[in-house]
């Protein structure tokens, strides 16, 4: 037992060093027992020239050993392998000039493409990460020597351990998900590691990495952004970071002071820059290299593993450029120094980006604050509701969208909601509490804060719009009218089901109670159309047809379970002992769960 408890000491200390909490190991190679003969190269390593160095200054944080590339064109190859999309490794150089290395990738050992060129070399220890296709099966590094020889070490494949709404939308949650009302799709809980994941993608940059952030703090309790971010640099990527002038952003210091840093405005008339999100390679010649990070988090220690927050990365350049436009609006131009002559932020933006793109199949719509009256586009999205709605927002206070939603639950919509406790003394508040009743929650942890904005719309009714959306903007007239700000939304009813699942769980953990308002397969989801409630007002009695050996629940609009039955086929339902209001029927079978709505009127 005392050799596993330090055999896992171990496998975590490596973890934590590669920074890949949250990935998968595919390969790894330290080159420990590799001595620069035939006899001791690693197991399906392919080396075309034998050399290495026994030293710890030549050696990687694993220790003596390491391969050397000793001559010109001295190549290793990996084994084979399949489903990786991360290597990482070590390299020092030793009195290199203009000598280069060549990292390449293919499906096989005939054909080659160039993953990166590493020239100059680093003539100190340095970790790289460089993301490969997921295609490919084998790695190749190739040295051109001019002078000098370099050290290789601590190789390491991985493959990201997120779960993805499809090739190119991923979705994180900082705190516990319930898969049990999972459509399909299980959401992804990122148990403490967020901030590795964030570096995880700061490290596979090639090209660019813009970041706007409202406030980055360093602190030992995360990994170490600004060490990524100056690797990043060091190995030729231009790096340009906007931050709220008005925060602490004590991380900043962390950075090389090479690299441009633009504090917003601290004027009277303009609010904040809340944006967090991170563009990587918008304008690389692949497409596939650009990447969006956006979502609720700010970069420290209590938002990413206390506070509850969501994440969302995607990958499509289209998007990533039109992010960029907006970057580059606040920053004042293109170029790698700021223009603060030309930089425009908050009421002095114009509306001058796209707003709605296609990324696998799906329509999602990007809108930044205050240019583009985002909170026109949140009431639409409240307003398209056609059976249900739900939302978690940290700062609520425009009771123009309370009132709205008041009156989506008055036309006979479900909705449940969770406010952070900040907001319970505003006007959205006094609107909604008493006609959510035991619906709306309010978090009230003395040592966090419910973060997350967002509002999800007809998860449980994939034949309507279901949509969810999300961001950094809160429910505030600040937040439309003078912030800094950028919001998504996303039609798609897989998005609804994943943001759900990290709701069910929140408002269960407030003491709230749901309905799982999902089949558990989709693909069954037409068998709702084939229910029927009637009559629909209803005055003593309804009739349940379409179904067969069901469980049935009836709920009022608060949660509250108000009746429950099982039933053989086409139930008559006695609600004469109900008040007059809409009411949520759950009917539960062997084909899944569906949710009717009906009224009950005399």
């Amino acid at each position: 037992m005392k050799k596993i408890i330090i055999a896992l000491f171990i496998a975590t200390l490596v973890l934590i060093s590669t920074n890949i909490f949250c990935q998968t190991i595919v390969l790894q190679e330290n080159f420990t027992t590799y001595q620069g003969t035939s006899a001791t190269v690693p197991t399906g390593w392919i080396f075309n020239y034998n050399g290495y160095y026994s030293t710890a200054g030549s050696s990687g944080t694993s220790g003596p050993n390491s391969y050397k590339f000793g001559v010109n064109n001295a190549t290793i190859t990996t084994p084979a392998f399949t489903t990786a999309d991360s290597v990482h490794f070590w390299i020092k150089g030793l009195s290199t000039t203009t000598s280069q290395l060549v990292i390449k990738e293919g499906a096989d050992t005939n054909s080659w493409t160039t993953v990166a060129t590493i020239n100059p070399l680093p003539t100190t220890g340095t970790a790289y990460v460089y993301h490969i296709n997921s295609s490919s099966h084998r790695l190749r590094f190739v040295y051109t020597k001019v002078a000098g020889n370099v050290a290789f070490d601590d190789f390491l494949l991985t493959k990201n351990g997120s779960v993805s709404t499809s090739n190119h939308i991923k979705i994180y949650f900082n705190k516990p998900v319930n898969t049990s009302v999972s459509s399909g799709t299980n959401a992804v809980y990122l148990n403490s590691c967020a901030d590795d994941t964030l570096i995880a993608y700061i490290n596979r940059a090639k090209f660019t990495i813009d970041v706007a952030v409202y406030n980055y703090i360093q602190t030992g309790a995360i990994s170490n952004i600004a060490t990524a971010i100056n690797n990043a640099y060091t190995r030729g990527v231009h790096i340009r970071w906007i931050y709220d002038g008005g925060s602490s952003n004590s991380g900043l210091s962390s950075l090389n002071s090479n690299i441009h840093t633009l504090g917003s405005p601290t004027s009277t008339g303009y609010g904040i820059m809340h944006n967090k999100f991170a563009i990587i390679d918008a304008n690389s010649t692949t497409a596939s290299d650009a990447i969006v990070w956006t979502g609720s988090t700010n970069w420290n220690d209590e938002q990413f593993n206390t506070d509850i927050n969501n994440v969302v990365i995607i990958q499509n350049q289209p998007l990533a450029q039109a992010y960029t436009t907006e970057f580059n609006e606040m920053w004042g131009g293109t170029g790698l120094t700021p223009n603060t002559t030309n930089s425009k932020f908050g009421p002095d933006k114009t509306d001058n980006t796209p707003h709605s793109f296609t990324i696998d199949g799906k329509t999602v719509e990007l809108y930044f604050s205050p240019s583009d009256g985002t909170n026109s586009h949140i009431q639409s999205t409240i307003n398209s509701a056609n059976s249900d709605l739900f939302f978690g927002v940290y700062t609520f206070t425009d009771n123009t969208d309370a009132n709205l939603i008041k009156t989506k639950i008055n036309s006979g919509i479900y909705c449940a909601g969770i406010m952070d406790q900040y907001s319970q003394s505003f006007a959205a508040y006094t609107t909604l509490n008493p006609v959510m009743g035991n619906s709306l929650k309010i978090y009230t942890q003395s040592n966090s804060i419910f973060h997350s904005k967002y509002v999800i719309v007809d998860a449980c009714d994939v034949t309507s719009d279901p949509q969810v959306l999300t961001g950094s903007h809160n429910w505030t007239v600040s937040a439309d009218t003078q912030n800094d700000e950028n919001t998504l939304i996303i039609h798609d009813a897989t998005t609804a089901n994943i943001y759900y699942q990290s709701f069910y769980q929140n408002f269960y953990n407030l003491g709230g109670t749901l309905s799982a308002c999902v089949t558990t397969n989709t693909d069954e989801l037409p068998t709702a159309a084939t229910v029927q409630i009637f009559p629909n007002p209803a005055n003593d009695k309804v009739e349940v047809n379409g179904i067969d050996n069901a469980t049935i629940e009836i709920m009022n609009m608060q949660g509250q379970l108000v009746k429950t039955l099982s039933t053989l086929s086409k139930p008559t339902i006695d609600i004469s002992q109900l008040p007059n209001g809409v009411y949520m029927m759950r009917i539960i079978s062997d084909n899944g769960i569906v949710v009717k709505k009906f009224i009950k009127e005399n």
